[in-house]
């Protein structure tokens, strides 16, 4: 009998890895074509997110009243497995420092992990450098708090009031700390956004800012922001979406006629 369940788990084995390869297959091609046509200035079709929207808007008031913005970037740590949120964060900050760049307008990051912080200061001296004003980088626009919740959420609470910020954007990693931070801020008269996908975190950030997103919602923060790459690895996995769901239907139908078995 060894043998014969050796040769089942070497069959079903091979079977996961034929299908994780058919689905990088179809996957790659659909890549490649729609990140090559967001590049080119082709607009997708996506359901509308309002947080990064009302980013989009807060982006331009901030270069046109002189208020900062304030970028919580969490606590994800680079080369985690918070990486992909960490990614999130740091194209957020992105998004908003080019639009803070271009005006010579300031703008704050904080963040509750030491490699964040090194990374949201490449982006931002980027930012200046590509706008033509790398002069105005002066290396403290973004701060690392520490990795206590409590000392993060109480240090960028106190850097908001004190440097009279527009509003706060709160995406990332975040634990209780993205509750404390926003409940913080709850007596000013300020906007508060943001989200995470830890859904317990997700649940008390969604119930505290005045425009959340979560689950992987977040994770679609480059697509609706500012990366062509982004909007074409977003739109290739709508796609998949659907072939997954169709293949579904098909093989449930197949076999309730007896076809499959």
């Amino acid at each position: 009998m060894e043998p014969l369940s050796a040769l089942i788990d070497s069959i079903l084995s091979a079977s996961v890895d034929l299908t994780a390869l058919a689905i990088l297959l179809v996957f790659l091609p659909l890549f490649v074509v729609f990140t090559a046509r967001g590049k080119a200035g082709y607009r997708f079709g996506l359901r509308p997110i309002p947080l990064y929207s009302r980013i989009r808007q807060l982006a331009s008031h901030a270069t046109e009243s002189g208020s900062p913005l304030q970028v919580s970037l969490g606590s994800g740590q680079i080369g985690s497995e918070a990486t992909p949120e960490a990614a999130m964060a740091l194209t957020v900050f992105d998004y908003v420092a080019r639009h803070a760049a271009t005006c010579a307008q300031p703008i704050h990051g904080v963040s509750g992990d030491a490699t964040l912080m090194a990374a949201a200061q490449g982006v931002l001296q980027n930012a200046r450098q590509e706008s033509g004003y790398p002069e105005n980088y002066a290396g403290r626009e973004c701060t690392f708090y520490g990795p206590d919740p409590l000392a993060y959420a109480a240090g960028a609470a106190g850097t908001f009031g004190a440097d009279n910020h527009l509003a706060l954007i709160a995406l990332g990693e975040f634990g209780a700390e993205g509750l404390w931070l926003s409940e913080a801020l709850a007596d000013q008269a300020t906007t508060r956004m943001g989200g995470t996908s830890d859904p317990s975190a997700a649940a008390l950030m969604a119930a505290s800012l005045d425009e959340a997103v979560i689950g992987e919602d977040v994770y679609a923060a480059g697509a609706y922001l500012h990366r062509p790459s982004h909007l074409g690895s977003l739109a290739a996995q709508d796609i998949l979406r659907l072939v997954i769901m169709l293949a579904i239907v098909v093989g449930v139908i197949m076999t309730s006629l007896g076809y499959w078995s």
